[in-house]
């Protein structure tokens, strides 16, 4: 074993490491379970003593509780309280029966038979005591103000209780209930005291064994110095110093000087072979010095050999920079197929195809090429690289050309000819050329020519098989291109088709939930157009449903149609909505789009029915007006000719009846009339006697007949100047616009007031003011005044009769004379009703020049 150790430095090194580490390990894996053991068991002893104070605290708190509860109750007669404090018996009994069960100590054990008797006493004795004390107190049985111990002492309860032996009574001092009180209330603090002792305890040795620790740390830590320095270092300092005479005898022989190692040589370890090894590498140089003297003539024999030997690598190098021309020319050629390959996969129109005849050329070392697209008329279209116009036009026009006999046999062509004495080389060459048609891969038709040339040599087979590569690689892009041409085309016709109709369609596709909307969609939803575009493409469908969805103003139907779309339950019915507070009316239907039996997507029309919706509301409006209007006149006329009819009346009778039946008559006529009038005016059919008119007495004569006929109103006319008031009208058409003003002026103005009307000149014009101070009209109606059967829904204008038709008669009028009405109203002051109409010079000028 000895000799073993003895054989190998490193052996004797690892036995004194392991040793060290293995002493190291053992006593540190001591250390450390000793104090974990510690450590453990001053941690249960803690977690022990703190649950003890929990316990007691929580105890403590408990009882403190049921006292004010009690005393609340006492106090108060709050019999909450009471109940609080009676509910806490069994958390306390609880509390006391976890101390039973953790005893440990005798002192322990007399705690907890302390606050067991002590709960049996409160809720036993005390807490009945105070609720019967309480219960006539309520019920007024006791009225004294503070306890009396005599009143106590009569209680029912009490005297029970003295009887039973349960509580102690003495004639002296009564019943005793603040003896126990105190005496748990003292049994409380001691062990309070006792517990944080022991808490102390416990942090006490938790300290020793912290000093231990550091102790046993420190005691090891000098150990392993002692060790070190008792062990190690001298064994390192032995095998340091047999080391060092290697090297100093490595010096020495460097010098050429004797070296002896004979004491070191007859070890077993590293250092006796290390030992050997350098006596006999010092004999086997002092041989090989001899050796070298020899070989120094050999070697200058040889030398002249290597002169030899190095120019034939020289020209075995020159082969292999030729070898790597060549193989850099290939990899260039490799990457300009590959950009060709890439660009034919990646382009989408014949305005990048330069660049492929470009990389053609390249790779098959031609001179120049083109590629010759033909079209479906048999036409061609070029890109060149290199050809000039004059070898173009030769190139398509010559009947003798390479593409023509192509395009014939419909196969590649090769062609090779003497290039004519003109050229620039001073020697004749001879010029090849190749045509390579590109088919259809659908129909087999020639679609384009791959076109090259070149002047060195013929294309070679490997050449030959890249151009037809490329020719069906050629195929496949045009074949591509030409889709997705066909496909633009037809996606710009949709949206031409979709953008000229005037429903707003949106449309979703199901697999991807994009989104596809037309013009007219913008057009009935502004809102979209504060979204960019790039936003708006980037919207899924439930984002375009929420932005449309806050401009309608039945959002809850629109909302409930759109979720049955995706579902089962999809809508083959149309739903009604407006948007803006009623600005527009809409209504909405859904389609499915099926292909080959499967849902692609879903289409959602938008139709705007204002028109029809507002149509709708003038035709009720009629209606409703006609049976109102007709209704009344009607009823006078049959009701005094039923009275004529049947009873034999006087002649002044009959005479008012015959008058009012006029009157009705009159007024039914003109009823008519009016709506003939609007329906010759909207279908354009009015026709306008016009001629030289002066309207100032004609106003005036109509002023004279409402003032007579209104008892509450005075009229007033009031002109600029002296001049004429010269129109070129219809003077029965003009009385009937004056007519309705005034007849409007005085029918609201019901309280009366002063009606005034204004004639002014203008340069081109004249000017008429019809003015009231009646009930006026709301700001919000002014707008829609002179709409067909528009009449104000306000509480002062509800009861004035009217068709709605008078002012829409006006307008019409008005607009037949070339001018314009307009009106200005504050509500409660009054309304002023402006007409202008061309002066009867202007008019005459108008038509004259318009006939010529």
């Amino acid at each position: 074993m000895n000799r073993w150790f003895k054989q190998k430095l490193g052996r004797d090194l690892m036995v004194v490491l392991y040793s060290f580490l293995a002493l190291a390990l053992v006593g540190s894996m001591i250390m450390y379970t000793y104090m974990q053991e510690r450590v453990a068991e001053n941690e249960q002893r803690l977690e022990d003593v703190d649950e003890r104070i929990d316990r007691l605290n929580t105890l403590w708190d408990e009882w403190q509780g049921v006292q004010y509860d009690s005393r609340g109750y006492l106090l108060f007669g709050d019999t909450d309280s009471l109940e609080r404090a009676q509910s806490k018996e069994n958390e306390f009994q609880q509390e006391i029966n976890w101390f039973k069960s953790v005893v440990q100590t005798k002192q322990g054990e007399i705690f907890a038979d302390d606050l067991q008797e002590f709960h049996d006493f409160y809720f036993g004795v005390i807490l009945p005591v105070t609720t019967e004390y309480g219960q006539l107190r309520a019920e007024g049985e006791i009225t004294e103000d503070t306890i009396d111990p005599e009143t106590v002492l009569g209680l029912p309860t009490a005297q029970r209780l003295i009887e039973q032996g349960v509580v102690p009574y003495s004639p002296e001092r009564g019943i005793d209930t603040l003896g126990p009180i105190q005496q748990i209330e003292t049994a409380l603090d001691d062990y309070k005291s006792l517990m944080n002792s022991e808490k102390q305890k416990v942090y006490d040795a938790w300290k020793l064994n912290s000093d231990i620790h550091q102790f046993l740390w420190i005691a090891s830590i000098l150990s392993f110095a002692a060790l070190i320095l008792l062990f190690i270092q001298p064994f390192l300092r032995r095998q340091t110093r047999l080391i060092s005479r290697l090297s100093v005898a490595s010096d020495r022989l460097l010098k050429g000087e004797i070296v002896d190692l004979s004491d070191q040589m007859g070890r077993e370890d590293e250092i006796g072979t290390m030992s050997r090894s350098f006596h006999k590498m010092a004999e086997t140089l002092r041989d090989n010095e001899r050796h070298l003297i020899e070989k120094n003539h050999e070697l200058q024999a040889q030398q002249e050999e290597l002169i030899a030997q190095q120019e034939e690598l020289q020209a075995q190098q020159q082969e292999l920079e030729e070898i790597l021309e060549q193989t850099q020319q290939n990899e260039q050629h490799l990457a300009y197929r590959n950009e060709l390959t890439e660009t034919l996969a990646a382009r989408d129109s014949l305005t990048a195809y330069p660049e492929i005849i470009e990389k053609l050329v390249a790779i098959t070392d031609s001179e120049v090429g083109a590629l010759v697209f033909v079209d479906a008329t048999g036409s061609f279209s070029i890109t060149s690289h290199g050809l000039n116009e004059t070898l173009t036009r030769q190139l398509l026009d010559s009947e003798n050309s390479v593409l023509t006999r192509a395009m014939t046999l419909r196969t590649t062509v090769h062609s090779s000819k003497q290039v004519a004495s003109d050229h620039p080389l001073p020697y004749p060459y001879y010029m090849y050329e190749t045509a390579v048609p590109v088919h259809d891969p659908t129909d087999d038709s020639i679609i384009a020519f791959i076109y090259l040339v070149r002047y060195k040599d013929r294309f070679t087979q490997t050449q030959m098989g890249d151009i037809m590569s490329f020719a069906r690689q050629l195929s496949l892009s045009l074949l591509r291109m030409r889709l997705f041409e066909e496909m633009t085309r037809e996606k710009g016709k949709t949206e031409r088709i979709l953008d000229s109709i005037r429903e707003a369609v949106i449309y979703v596709e199901h697999s991807t939930d994009d989104v596809f909307v037309n013009r007219p969609l913008y057009e009935m939803f502004p809102e979209l157009d504060e979204i960019t575009s790039r936003e708006l493409a980037e919207l899924s469908w439930n984002e375009w449903r929420e932005t449309i969805s806050t401009t309608v103003d039945q959002e809850d139907d629109f909302l409930k149609y759109t979720d049955r779309l995706f579902t089962d339950d999809f809508p083959h019915d149309s739903v009604s909505f407006s948007i803006r507070k009623g600005e527009m009316n809409l209504q909405m239907y859904a389609e499915r789009i099926v292909v080959g039996g499967l849902s692609k997507g879903t289409l959602l029309v938008f139709r705007d029915i204002t028109s029809e919706t507002e149509a709708e509301r003038l035709k009720s409006e009629f209606i409703s007006t006609i049976s109102h209007e007709l209704r009344t006149p009607l009823s006078s006329i049959y009701g005094f000719t039923e009275l004529m009819v049947k009873k034999q009346l006087p002649n002044e009778k009959q005479a008012k009846y015959l008058q009012t039946i006029h009157a009705e008559t009159e007024r039914l006529t003109h009823l008519v009339n009016d709506f003939l009038d609007v329906q010759r005016m909207e279908a354009g059919s009015q026709m306008y006697d016009r001629e030289q008119l002066d309207i100032e007495p004609v106003i005036r004569d109509m002023m004279t007949f409402y003032e007579a006929s209104s008892l509450k109103h005075t009229f007033e006319l009031i002109t600029a100047d002296d001049r004429p008031y010269e129109l070129f009208a219809d003077c029965q058409k003009f009385k009937q616009l004056m007519s309705n003003l005034l007849s409007n002026a005085v029918k609201y103005s019901p309280r009366g007031g002063k009606i005034t009307v204004e004639l002014a000149h203008h340069d081109q014009s004249v000017s008429i003011k019809v003015k009231d101070q009646g009930i006026g009209i709301p700001s919000d109606a002014l707008d829609r005044l002179f709409d067909k059967f528009y009449r104000v829904d306000n509480s002062d204008s509800r009861e004035i009769g009217g068709t709605g038709l008078g002012l829409p008669i006006c307008q019409e009028i008005v607009r037949g004379h070339a001018g314009q009405i307009h009106v200005e109203s504050v509500q409660h002051q009054g309304s002023t009703f402006t007409v202008v109409i061309p002066s009867f010079e202007y008019a005459v000028r108008e038509q004259e020049s318009t006939t010529a």
